[in-house]
């Protein structure tokens, strides 16, 4: 058996792992996958389990191998172009959320899947920038509008990874003291409650939809 991957740690905020996060959409990441906004996440092991027969990497900036370098707002791909794609934790990072849907449901095949996650309540972090956030009725709505229908929906993270966060980052701000203060709390906290919470709906740290495209 492989080595089980790590968590995720945003200071002393643990996260679950990307591919706990996608574990229960995986049915929907099969064929040909695009992963858009790929940073250095290496997926392609997640996927080829998950019946992915190839995988497409692709960013503005990543260090994969074979990873396609250019903007989400102009992906030099083919229409119809891939089976499945994932955008995870990307579309509050680029400054034309419009254009990127758009060109999300271009280059999927009708009947196609789109696994796409934005955070909802999470605090400020840039990479390089860090636009918008999104409720579940308004990613459903930007989907709608380039042709992408809504089959599921999750509430990703849960109230240790959004509450510990936010207080994180508030006392980074305030300085040493809070810093102090916070630590120990958020990190035991997350470090012990860092799985989805089902019963938190309307409040998720994440929206995390899968789209058909029609």
């Amino acid at each position: 058996m492989g080595k089980k991957p790590a968590l995720t740690r945003v200071g002393p905020v643990h996260f679950q792992t990307i591919e706990s996060e996608l574990a229960p959409v995986a049915q929907f990441l099969s064929g040909d996958v695009l992963n858009a906004g790929c940073g250095n996440r290496d997926l392609g092991a997640f996927l080829r389990d998950a019946g992915a027969k190839s995988l497409t990497n692709y960013d503005i900036a990543s260090d994969l191998p074979g990873a396609i370098i250019g903007p989400l707002e102009a992906m030099p791909f083919a229409d119809a172009r891939f089976d499945s794609l994932i955008c995870n934790a990307v579309i509050e990072h680029v400054a034309d959320s419009r254009a990127v849907m758009a060109e999300l449901a271009r280059v999927l095949r009708p009947g196609g899947h789109a696994v796409i996650a934005i955070p909802f309540l999470q605090p400020f972090h840039p990479c390089p920038g860090d636009y918008r956030r999104f409720t579940a009725d308004g990613l459903e709505g930007a989907g709608e509008r380039v042709g992408l229908s809504l089959i599921d929906c999750r509430a990703v993270h849960g109230a240790a990874q959004t509450l510990g966060w936010i207080a994180w980052e508030i006392a980074l701000e305030k300085g040493a003291l809070a810093r102090a203060i916070t630590f120990p709390i958020v990190w035991l906290w997350s470090r012990f409650s860092h799985k989805n919470d089902p019963k938190i709906t309307r409040n998720a740290n994440t929206v995390q939809m899968v789209f058909v495209r029609r």
